[in-house]
């Protein structure tokens, strides 16, 4: 039976975000969910490297949803629970991260009195590959605001990586440079395939919602 065929694959749906527009093509024969400008796709892990670093995937397409007589919204069910699962999280401050990449021990110092005043994480997976998703998981948004005690933004670096920023209060961001300066980066620094978003987020703890920013 088609659904006997996907209960024995099922623990191995996992998913990953990926920007709608440029992906116009792909989303045409693969299922997907949108989300915000992005895309919720769906993959399957090859069995063998569950417990490896570097995990082999397989978009799942639209024939293999059919064949298993399954919808688009079971998977998205199955890959909440599997993904963080299989895949895990790592949040680390940005300015350790710099600090440990330049080893330079004066930084650590600068590093901690900035943290105090105006955290930034830097979010993936534990591989490091597709980790924008982690965006996704249950509560992780919500329990990142709870620590900073303050709504976030949310700044999509690329399918790889985002980076949480507290939202202060009475202090005004100007959206639309932080926007220009996202583009920026995008067309310059990251490569084509990676790009997720020119959008930056936010995260509200009133609504438990992430929106773009106004």
């Amino acid at each position: 039976m088609a659904n006997e065929q996907f209960n024995n694959v099922k623990n191995l749906v996992v998913y990953k975000v990926i920007n709608f527009d440029r992906n116009i093509d792909i989303l045409k024969v693969v299922p997907h969910i949108r989300y915000l400008d992005l895309a919720i796709v769906f993959y399957l892990m090859f069995p063998e490297t569950v417990d490896t670093e570097n995990k082999k995937l397989v978009m799942i397409q639209n024939d293999m949803m059919k064949a298993w007589n399954i919808t688009t919204q079971e998977l998205m069910d199955v890959a909440s629970e599997n993904t963080p699962k299989l895949l895990g999280l790592k949040v680390q401050s940005l300015y350790s991260t710099i600090a440990q990449y330049i080893g330079d021990y004066e930084f650590y110092e600068l590093a901690e009195m900035e943290e105090d005043t105006m955290p930034l994480y830097i979010a993936s997976n534990k591989s490091g590959c597709h980790g924008a998703s982690v965006m996704l998981y249950k509560d992780f948004l919500k329990n990142i605001s709870l620590k900073l005690k303050a709504d976030i933004y949310v700044i999509p670096c690329s399918i790889h990586e985002i980076i949480v920023v507290k939202a202060i209060k009475d202090c005004q961001i100007d959206t639309s440079d932080l926007r220009d300066l996202i583009a920026y980066v995008n067309m310059n620094d990251v490569p084509e395939n990676e790009i997720l978003s020119n959008n930056l987020y936010y995260y509200s703890r009133g609504t438990n919602e992430l929106t773009f920013a106004n």
